[in-house]
């Protein structure tokens, strides 16, 4: 029998991987958060808010690839670029009304769904200078709500002059009102509508300039409502010299990269 009149071998049988496949991959992916958009109940209620559908929730996504490679391609994360993320990723309102309670609880929710509710900080001890690879649970953050009897605007009282304020509290889309210290101090005539009863603007922009240092800060903490919102303060114990203190959460340029 010649080499071409040589029987043609069977084929092997086919392995049974092809059919498997799915079955693998969806086992090595059984541990990936969902990519859905979640509910988010606000801080505030939405009580001062007017939603673009007002019979569906607030929704927020998780962190795409492409949002984290923006923001890395930023050389710091700034106000400005928080505020686009929250924009790509928020649904239903619009973030330049968000109160800054609202927004601070976003940014917190955002970083938990997109990488995970532990988050590793590094804190540098006050006491012995060594530094400290802490770990953190965003879901354990406490939230304190609005209470049924806050109002916005809000009546504020002035230690100082014995005068009633009425105020109103300012929005992400105010933000650049408050760059800084004395940026803020110039501009809280535009949130004061009525002081002791007046209401005429040429009255409260010519009064609130002269307001005793005391009265102007009772003012601008009442306007960041910071007894409410998520509570970013956390317990630091050194792993090295048990110093032990309550501080801010450390928010680094690494907070929106998932390290």
């Amino acid at each position: 029998m010649t080499d071409q009149e040589q029987p043609k071998m069977p084929a092997p049988p086919k392995k049974p991987f092809a059919n498997n496949e799915q079955k693998i991959i969806d086992d090595i992916l059984k541990n990936m958060p969902s990519n859905d958009a979640v509910e988010c109940s606000l801080p505030s209620k939405n009580r001062f808010y007017t939603l673009q559908d007002p019979g569906k929730p607030i929704t927020l996504r998780p962190m795409t690839f492409e949002d984290e490679r923006g923001m890395m391609s930023k050389k710091n994360v700034n106000v400005d670029i928080l505020n686009g993320l929250l924009s790509k990723c928020l649904s239903n309102i619009d973030v330049g009304q968000l109160l800054q309670m609202d927004k601070l609880y976003l940014i917190m929710k955002l970083r938990e769904i997109s990488y995970g509710a532990e988050y590793n900080a590094g804190i540098n001890c006050p006491s012995c200078k060594k530094d400290n690879e802490v770990q953190f649970d965003l879901s354990q953050l406490p939230v304190v709500e609005l209470g049924d009897d806050f109002s916005n605007p809000m009546i504020v009282e002035l230690p100082i002059l014995k005068k009633t304020i009425k105020i109103s509290i300012p929005r992400v889309a105010d933000e650049r009102y408050f760059a800084n210290a004395e940026n803020a101090i110039n501009n809280l005539w535009r949130f004061v509508e009525e002081i002791d009863g007046h209401d005429q603007k040429s009255v409260i922009s010519k009064v609130i300039p002269q307001l005793p240092l005391k009265d102007a800060h009772t003012l601008l903490d009442a306007m960041g409502a910071s007894e409410y919102g998520i509570d970013t303060k956390v317990r630091f114990v050194c792993n090295y010299c048990s110093f032990n203190e309550v501080m801010e959460l450390p928010i680094s340029a690494d907070f929106f990269t998932g390290k």
